[in-house]
């Protein structure tokens, strides 16, 4: 076993440092409020926790301090917090509950989602950290029942969203993970250097059977941390799950980064199957929206809010690693389909999952991206 004992009308404001200089603060900044567009990290061991879920936001967070504790890390090193609650209403709350245990200019990139949760859930999160644990493996710890991994410093591999046609979601679900392992292996890694998954599935009351195959897949007691999204699909493909590889040590002497396609898989000028880092920092962004009353016009300002962002750390659209795209109509799904093929290079676009929710937040109600880049120059 593996186990240890934002919208337009912000201004884009200032950039903070903790004391270690592993991570910077690049805020947005309006008259009320001071939110952070993105946190940059440095090449440090991260861990990523499993999705966890509450029907209080108290009792989630006091779960996320003891997970921290037990990680070696602590509030001053999230760098990424990814919020999700069952209506639109109870989003808005989380966010600003979770904003608010975090010291001015400290607060990690938040992205923030609706959608339904299990067992009666209203509030969930899942958080990215720098750990305090020099580590020279991917490892696995446990603290209650919620699983966390520990990536080495080095290379990051992100693998975008694969889908296998099933109209049972467990089968769907074990053949998806099997071809992410085969891409896993064209990438001369393993089983054991996958850090974390994120599942986009149909529906979310049948969630135990991703579960399951994760757990049939990997091993009991072997299962990486594991996020869960509600998405609009059909039968015949109930879901779709991308992941996170540890690659190996760090390497300067190639790109930092490296977009590559598996010889099974057909490439594409709008997404990469796989995006690799290399070497150096790694840029969080929050969730980036605009919102406009036309799609089009929509995509297009929430892509040019976006490369005001990444200029503010020192990156741009040719460096972009991870893209998640919430959408809720299918004339906002078009329109990003266009704008993409505009603003990428089509030998460098990032990883990518898009997913089809119902609803996404009051702020912002058709469009979303989640976005994961690194600095033009080595950090």
């Amino acid at each position: 076993m593996r186990q240890l004992s934002t919208a337009l009308w912000l201004l884009l404001g200032f950039t903070t440092v903790t004391q270690a200089q592993s991570v910077q603060y690049h805020s947005l900044k309006d008259s009320a409020t001071v939110s952070t567009a993105a946190t940059v990290v440095k090449d440090l061991p991260l861990l990523h926790t499993d999705q966890i879920w509450s029907t209080d936001i108290d009792t989630l967070w006091n779960r996320i301090e003891a997970i921290l504790k037990r990680s070696h890390s602590e509030l001053n090193q999230v760098v990424k917090c990814n919020l999700y609650a069952s209506d639109a209403g109870k989003l808005a709350s989380l966010q600003q509950s979770v904003a608010s245990r975090f010291e001015k200019g400290h607060v990690p990139a938040l992205c923030s989602v609706v959608t339904p949760l299990p067992d009666g859930c209203s509030y969930a999160l899942d958080v990215v950290a720098v750990s305090k644990t020099e580590v020279n493996r991917v490892e696995l710890l446990e603290q209650d029942h919620t699983q966390i991994s520990l990536m080495p410093a080095g290379k990051r591999i992100y693998i975008s969203g694969q889908a296998a046609r099933d109209e049972d979601l467990k089968t769907a679900s074990v053949k998806t993970l099997e071809g992410l392992l085969k891409t896993v292996e064209f990438l001369n890694r393993s089983q054991q250097d996958v850090v974390a998954l994120k599942a986009f599935l149909t529906p979310m009351q049948k969630k135990q059977y991703v579960q399951q195959a994760v757990t049939e897949v990997f091993g009991r007691g072997e299962e990486p941390p594991l996020v869960l999204v509600d998405w609009k699909s059909s039968d015949t493909l109930p879901v779709e799950i991308e992941m996170i590889v540890w690659g190996g040590q760090s390497d300067k002497t190639q790109p930092v980064l490296e977009y590559l396609t598996p010889p099974e898989l057909t490439s594409s000028p709008v997404f990469s199957r796989v995006c690799r880092v290399n070497s150096g920092a790694t840029c969080y962004l929050s969730g980036v929206s605009a919102s406009h009353a036309n799609s089009e016009s929509e995509v297009k300002q929430t892509f040019g809010l976006l490369q005001q962002v990444l200029e503010r750390v020192d990156s741009d659209m040719h460096h972009l690693v991870k893209a998640t795209y919430y959408v809720t109509k299918g004339d906002v799904s078009a329109s990003l389909g266009a704008v993409r093929k505009k603003v990428y290079h089509p030998e460098r676009p990032p990883s990518a999952s898009k997913a089809t929710v119902e609803t996404i937040s009051k702020s912002q109600p058709r469009f979303l991206m989640d976005m994961i880049a690194v600095p033009v120059k080595k950090q």
